[in-house]
Order: structure tokens, then C-alpha cells, then sequence
């Protein structure tokens, strides 16, 4: 297991909620929103629980691409209760695709970007994802933005930082 693996499982357990509500995610999605901003790129964010969307921002510059590409990564996170980080690694490491799991593109995709909302039980109740800047930066803006909004310190899968974490 690489580093990397080794941070994002200790996110994934850091990162449960006791209890949320929409102000809760309205606050991590606008943080995640301001993040991507910052740093002057393009994305969507948005936040789905039981496959409902409860919110979504198309940040200047993006396009149906990137929500369609947020809507894919977030499916494969709530499939598999972890990161679509997680996920996807974890794939790659063993030589699988999204066919060989029984999953198809246009549903699914293998790329960082999306954050289950785990319970502290561990239940997946919904994802937060971003999209639009690289897979890995995208994942560590979600983590980031809900660390803040749960007051948890959380080290970071990137080696190198992102302006406004």
C-alpha cells in the first residue's frame, strides 16, 4: 500500500458525520466552490443523499462535461462507500475495469473527485464531489472542505498544496 492509500483510508474514518442537514452541505459545497475558484480553475460541484441532488454549482468556465463527469465519479463512490479515489485505485491496483466490476461508463467513472457522506456508522448516505481540475486535486478539495465544516485536521493526498486549503 502506498502513502496515498494509506491517507485516504485515514480520511475516509476521519471524515463521518454524526448528523448533517442541507445547511451543513450548502456550507462544504460553497467552501469547495471558493477552493476551485481560487485557484482559478473551471468545475462543477454538487451534492447528492439518495440520489436526490441538493445542490449544484457550475463554477464560470464549466461545462455539462464537468457535471457529467461529477455525476459519474459520485455514482462509483456511492456504489462503493468510499472515495472515488479510493475506488479507483484500488481497481487500477488489481488490474480491474468498470466492465470487469459489472459497471459501465457512461454510469460510472474512474477518477477522484467524489466523497461519500458517511455516517459515523459508516453508512453512505449520499456523495460530495467536485469536478474539474485533476482527479486527485479535486478529492483533496471535497476532503478538505468537509474536514473544515467537521473541524477535523486531515492530512492531504497531494504533495504539493492548493491555494485556500
Amino acid at each position: 500500500m502506498e502513502e496515498i492509500d494509506r491517507i485516504i483510508e485515514e480520511q475516509e474514518k476521519l471524515l463521518r458525520f454524526r448528523y448533517i442537514d442541507l445547511d451543513m452541505i450548502a456550507r462544504i459545497c460553497r467552501n469547495a466552490a471558493r477552493i476551485v475558484r481560487e485557484n482559478n480553475a473551471i468545475g462543477y460541484v454538487r451534492a447528492c443523499v439518495n440520489k436526490t441532488l441538493l445542490y449544484a454549482e457550475c463554477i464560470p468556465g464549466g461545462s455539462r462535461n464537468n457535471e457529467t463527469w461529477a455525476r459519474r465519479k459520485a455514482n462509483l463512490a456511492e456504489y462503493y462507500w468510499m472515495s472515488s479515489l479510493h475506488a479507483t485505485r484500488l481497481m487500477e491496483r488489481k488490474g480491474n475495469t468498470l466492465e470487469t466490476c459489472g459497471l459501465n461508463s457512461t454510469d460510472y467513472a474512474l477518477s477522484g473527485g467524489s466523497f461519500p457522506i458517511l455516517l459515523e456508522s459508516g453508512i453512505c448516505i449520499g456523495s460530495i464531489t467536485v469536478s474539474g481540475m485533476k482527479g486527485e486535486e479535486d478529492h483533496q478539495i471535497v476532503a478538505s472542505a468537509i474536514a473544515k465544516e467537521l473541524g477535523v485536521v486531515i492530512e492531504s493526498v497531494l504533495p504539493y498544496s492548493i491555494v485556500g486549503i
